[in-house]
């Protein structure tokens, strides 16, 4: 295929995904403002006389992607590091709660609006606060871990003395989503006995508090965390059994019933920043099961994480979520396809060969960055997940019943609760017998991040042989 053949859509992408790696080396380069001014003025010349010569515009429509995408991070990073906190220094702080409570056993988390900035408020369970509450209290700011960057924390204060709550303001319509979520947890705990009713709030509100530590430990082991967290590999999976399962019904259904769905899940949930780009992405697989184009699909993928970039540079190298929403996407499409070839698969019954194919493709585009941040690999996780995958949709579904039959009247969702029960029995049995396994998962600490490049080229190659 000449350049010539490839069509305008190759110059989209070149630009869009020049943009996300300047934003990933943005973090590595940093350069004065008038170099890159400079260094982009030389491009677009360069750009304005070869514009006839297909492969120079090409790659010089990345340099220009790449040049942006540095030198928008190297602002953003410039202008978040001069109104950082000052860390070490008592100050007394009037901050409103800006997002849902974090409960687990004793300690409570907080996210606070402070000035023009936002902290992260550590403190006991009780006395407890919502949304909307103004606190009061002294404390010693420190500075945050890397990670909370991208949700553009920069301050951090662990269990001050005395927290005074002074008022309420907020937004009434996340209040009223955020009471929701609460009532309806509420009601999951009355209709579901332990741990089913902890498992089930996680599986459809991402609120991991009170499932046990062992249980916990049991998804790490087996390469199932995913399903207890609020993220686009997650929904990723949800949608393509979905769809699934809404196969016998047109394209044009299968996609608004998946959108319907996510809709839900981001709303239950409470709607915060990470969620709803999970939910974006999530919306981009069921548009990828409707149009079913591949090029298509590569312009809407890199759109939206330039899109997202744009508005916080930091997610891409901070926020673990956006980077597993984003492979896993991204392995649905690319690699789905190839594995579903493979003559052995092909051999297989259609609904096993989906979840086997749509499986395998996620788990092995993220198995990199699950290695690197967590430092273990989970032999059984394609098996587990293939056995357990084709229920949570299902199970998910009867979740909602039960936490809505239950608002209406406890008993009904008693009743409703026990189909419900069946399904997260089950899969609790898969999870905890393939993690009694002495094999079942290796430990694989490492620090360094070159056999990521090596890993993910090899990937391109098998992708575009």
């Amino acid at each position: 295929m000449t350049i010539q053949d490839m069509g305008k859509s190759y110059f989209v992408i070149a630009a869009l995904a020049g943009f996300v790696v300047g934003n990933f080396l943005g973090d590595l380069i940093h350069l004065d403002l008038w170099w890159q001014v400079g260094i982009a003025a030389g491009i677009l010349l360069a750009l304005i006389l070869q514009w006839r010569e297909p492969y120079w515009r090409l790659g010089l429509l990345i340099l220009i992607g790449l040049t942006i995408g540095l030198a928008y991070f190297n602002f953003w990073d410039t202008r978040q590091r001069a109104i950082e906190l000052s860390a070490g220094q008592e100050l007394e702080i009037e901050g409103q709660i800006i997002g849902h409570p974090d409960f687990s056993g004793q300690q409570a988390n907080y996210l606070l609006k402070y000035g023009r900035n936002k902290i992260q408020l550590i403190t006991g369970r009780y006395p407890e606060y919502h949304y909307g509450d103004v606190l009061r209290f002294k404390a010693t700011i420190k500075k945050p871990y890397p990670y909370f960057f991208h949700q553009g924390i920069l301050g951090q204060v662990d269990h001050p003395e005395k927290v005074e709550k002074i008022g309420n303001h907020g937004n009434i319509a996340i209040k009223i989503i955020y009471s929701i979520r609460d009532k309806f947890e509420e009601s999951l705990n009355r209709s579901l006995s332990e741990p089913y009713a902890s498992f089930a709030a996680g599986l459809v509100l991402g609120s991991k508090r009170n499932i046990p530590d062992s249980l916990m430990s049991d998804f790490n082991r087996t390469g199932t965390t995913h399903i207890v967290a609020v993220s686009g590999y997650n929904l990723t999976i949800v949608i393509t059994y979905i769809a699934l399962f809404l196969g016998i019904f047109s394209r044009k259904l299968k996609f608004w019933g998946s959108v319907f769905m996510i809709v839900a899940f981001v709303i239950m949930t409470g709607a915060p920043a990470s969620v709803v780009r999970a939910g974006i992405l999530a919306g981009l697989v069921a548009l990828g099961h409707f149009e079913g184009r591949r090029v298509k699909m590569t312009i809407l993928l890199l759109l939206v994480a330039a899109v997202m970039l744009s508005f916080n540079p930091y997610a891409l190298k901070y926020d673990i979520s956006f980077q597993l929403s984003f492979l896993a996407f991204a392995g649905l499409v690319y690699l789905g396809p190839i594995i579903a070839k493979i003559k052995l698969i092909r051999s297989l019954p259609n609904i096993l060969k989906s979840s086997f194919c749509e499986t395998m493709a996620a788990q092995i585009f993220v198995l990199p960055i699950l290695i690197f941040y967590f430092g273990r690999v989970s032999v059984v996780s394609p098996i587990v997940n293939i056995l357990i995958l084709w229920m949570i949709p299902t199970a998910m579904g009867l979740i909602f019943a039960v936490g809505l039959a239950g608002l209406i009247w406890l008993s009904f969702g008693q009743v409703v609760g026990y189909l419900g029960w069946l399904l997260l029995k089950y899969i609790i049995v898969v999870v905890e017998s393939f993690s009694k396994i002495p094999w079942a998962a290796y430990e694989l600490k490492t620090a360094e991040w070159w056999w990521m490049i090596i890993y993910y080229s090899v990937l391109g190659l098998i992708i575009y042989q």
